[in-house]
Parts: C-alpha cells; structure tokens; sequence
C-alpha cells in the first residue's frame, strides 16, 4: 500500500492528503504520492443496489395488495328496519 522506498514520516501514518480537485473521493499524499481512493466501487454500483431494492420492496406491497383483493370480502348485515 505505502511506497516501502518513501523516505518521508509516510510509513507510519503521518501521510498529509490532499484531495484531488477534480476527483472528490481521491486523496494524494503531498510528501511521498500515495493514492487513496474513498469509495471503492463506482458510484453506479450504489443505484444499481437501490434499484434492486425499491424493486423488492414493490413486488412484496404488490403480493401483499393481490392477496388483499383476493380474499372473500364478507357481505354487510341487513338491518331490519321496524
């Protein structure tokens, strides 16, 4: 991870980042260049799971709604009117 040739406190977790001004999750160290990245995976890995999720959640308040249609619906009682 750390450059093992840096001749800088780096190695030992001293590293003065800066964050890159065209890559909001980039991070470069100013004395030896190590990168860091924030986010691992790209920011389309995110939507793509809260898709699948709001996909879920519609099929289940879709399964749940057919059922509810489904079941006999009990008829009112006739009141006798004296």
């Amino acid at each position: 991870m750390l450059n093992k040739d840096c001749h800088h406190n780096c190695n030992q977790g001293n590293c003065p980042f800066a964050q890159d001004s065209n890559n909001a999750n980039r991070y470069v160290c100013l004395k030896c260049g190590v990168e860091r990245e924030i986010n691992r995976y790209p920011s389309g890995f995110g939507s793509i799971v809260m898709l699948l999720l709001s996909l879920f959640i519609a099929s289940q308040l879709l399964i749940n709604w057919e059922k509810q249609d489904n079941q006999p619906q009990s008829e009112p009682a006739i009141s006798s009117l004296r």
